[in-house]
């Protein structure tokens, strides 16, 4: 007797295990990231804001930063795979003596709030961090 309730009961928590987990990795992906972010990098980024639109899977990203109070402006074309996000960068109003193109690869935290990351590029690579700005 005691082997079949430990039997039905095994069971059971293997059948709603399998019914949550699709649904948890079918509600990350659903996760909008469409709007505005705050760039949040370190105290020497300021007047940060990401803008991005996504298609489907496809992403488009529109940044402004100041940083040390220089302006810097770039844009990225790239893809969403569930919460990693992947783009090419193009840089259209530089910083003296930094790169012009690379490519960044953010992840979206569980909650949706907040994109963390790095930069790549041909002369090294760095932190990326946003937090999600109005609705």
């Amino acid at each position: 007797m005691l082997n079949q309730l430990l039997k039905t009961a095994v069971t059971s928590i293997l059948a709603l295990t399998s019914m949550l987990v699709p649904y948890h990795a079918t509600a990350t992906e659903s996760l909008s990231i469409d709007g505005l972010w705050t760039d949040v990098n370190t105290a020497d980024f300021t007047n940060g804001t990401m803008i991005i639109a996504q298609d489907g899977d496809a992403i488009h990203v529109s940044h402004y930063v100041e940083y040390k109070g220089i302006a810097m402006v770039e844009y990225g074309i790239g893809s969403r795979k569930g919460r990693t996000l992947e783009y090419k960068v193009k840089v259209t109003r530089p910083i003296p003596g930094w790169v012009e193109e690379g490519r960044h690869i953010l992840i979206l935290s569980d909650d949706g709030q907040r994109l963390e990351g790095q930069y790549q590029s041909n002369t090294g690579n760095g932190s990326l961090v946003f937090d999600r700005k109005g609705k």
